[in-house]
């Protein structure tokens, strides 16, 4: 989905600032999908160009007036055709998962370092879901949607194996004994 489509994704739930989304895709979507943060307002201003969002504007007193943007039936239509007709594709793209493809060529302490570090993130992006799955968050309305009920307990349910795999082998990359001599010490003789 592009941004323009990841927004009115946002707002099928409800109402929200520029701020609000923002906070959404950068703490909920992107944890799911993609996002480039860095458009955001101007691909909000060609959505209320296009009669896809509604723009209000709310005095607030002692702040800056803030703009609440809805999503009209025309911005319903085209984010549930969006959904119809975008493929579903499930990536596995890791940074993680490509340097300890190396990691007989690293340090062990190198190796132990990703994976502890992997590990925290685990448990930080856990706590996130759990967040959502308790329907707390920037735009929440309550109760989760069967829908995201499925991708929040699905999330967790991936993070929790990747957390037991990383437990259960992190000995074929922590071992004494290697098949290939780290380039690190190599360098060194």
């Amino acid at each position: 989905m592009n941004t323009k489509e990841l927004l009115l994704s946002v707002l099928m739930s409800g109402p929200a600032t520029g701020y609000d989304i923002k906070k959404v895709l950068e703490n909920e979507v992107s944890e799911v999908v993609d996002v480039t943060i860095s458009n955001i307002y101007p691909a909000l201003n060609e959505l209320a160009a296009e009669g896809l969002v509604s723009c209000e504007r709310v005095e607030q007193e002692n702040r800056p007036n803030k703009k609440v943007y809805a999503i009209t039936d025309a911005g319903r239509e085209v984010c549930l055709h969006a959904l119809m007709t975008s493929p579903a594709r499930h990536r596995l793209r890791s940074e993680f998962m490509f340097i300890l493809s190396f990691a007989p060529y690293l340090p062990k302490s190198r190796a132990a370092e990703l994976l502890e570090q992997r590990l925290a993130e685990i448990d930080e992006t856990e706590e996130t879901l759990r967040t959502l799955g308790k329907g707390e968050g920037p735009l929440a309305k309550g109760a989760l949607l069967p829908g995201q009920k499925f991708c929040v307990g699905l999330g967790r349910a991936l993070l929790e194996a990747e957390r037991s795999y990383i437990r259960e082998n992190s000995h074929w990359l922590l071992a004494p004994d290697r098949d290939v001599e780290p380039v690190m010490e190599l360098a060194a003789h």
